[in-house]
């Protein structure tokens, strides 16, 4: 064996110790506090970013599944001579929440999935506002508590579909009204000031249109068939 053999030999058989000088340092307190510190920082900081980011795609997930409604009325009112399902309110305690209750005829007919719970026949539950659908609302005939309550009232503003006036008309009349139909989500804050505007959903001032903010997630069809959305 030679000399180089040797002394790995040797040295293989020997514990190797590392002087304490070399060892790394371990953290102080104090340390250890300002590195928990700056995480907390930036989770401040972070956070905020990804609510806003969950906010933003909720948003357009709902402008998603109000196209698909929208799809589901006009496949309806082909099937039925131009006619759209009636406009529902209801005052008893079960229902009260539910004014402008989803269509049910888009669910008993099949357009749209069937749903369980009061106020909720169809399976198509309000991202924004849980235990309740999306709104829907036409000029035409109204039902209260089920039963025949005259025509429901439409606002419309005169500058449909743009939508900038702060003036309008309650259209009753389905043939005349600009408005054919008009589907929407109470938005990210269902309670705030804009979601429940007087003159909500075709209102700009009622208008969901930044993260953070309070307003309604809107789609309507015009007279010519043409549908339009909130931003």
């Amino acid at each position: 064996m030679n000399p180089a053999s040797q002394g790995r030999a040797r040295h293989s058989g020997r514990a190797v110790c590392v002087p304490v000088g070399d060892r790394p340092p371990a953290f102080t307190l104090i340390e250890l506090l300002v590195v928990i510190a700056i995480i907390a920082i930036l989770a401040g900081l972070l956070l905020p970013a990804f609510a806003r980011a969950r906010e933003k795609a909720k948003a357009v997930r709902v402008h998603v599944e109000l196209n698909a409604v929208g799809l589901a009325l006009e496949m309806y009112a082909d099937d039925h001579d131009g006619a759209l399902p009636p406009v529902r309110v209801n005052c008893n305690s079960d229902f009260a929440a539910h004014w402008c209750q989803f269509p049910i005829e888009l669910a008993r007919e099949g357009y749209l999935p069937r749903g369980g719970g009061p106020g909720r026949e169809a399976n198509l539950e309000d991202l924004f506002n849980p235990g309740q659908t999306y709104k829907y609302a036409a000029p035409g005939p109204l039902l209260l508590n089920d039963d025949p309550g005259g025509q429901y009232q439409l606002w419309v503003p005169d500058d449909f579909p743009a939508s900038f006036a702060t003036t309008g008309k309650r259209h009753s009349d389905p043939k005349t009204s600009p408005v054919r139909w008009v589907v929407w989500s109470l938005g990210p804050r269902p309670n705030s000031r804009e979601s429940l505007h007087s003159e909500a959903p075709l209102a700009r001032a009622s208008w969901y249109r930044r993260t953070g903010g309070g307003g309604v997630i809107a789609r309507f069809a015009a007279q010519n068939g043409a549908q339009y959305k909130t931003p």
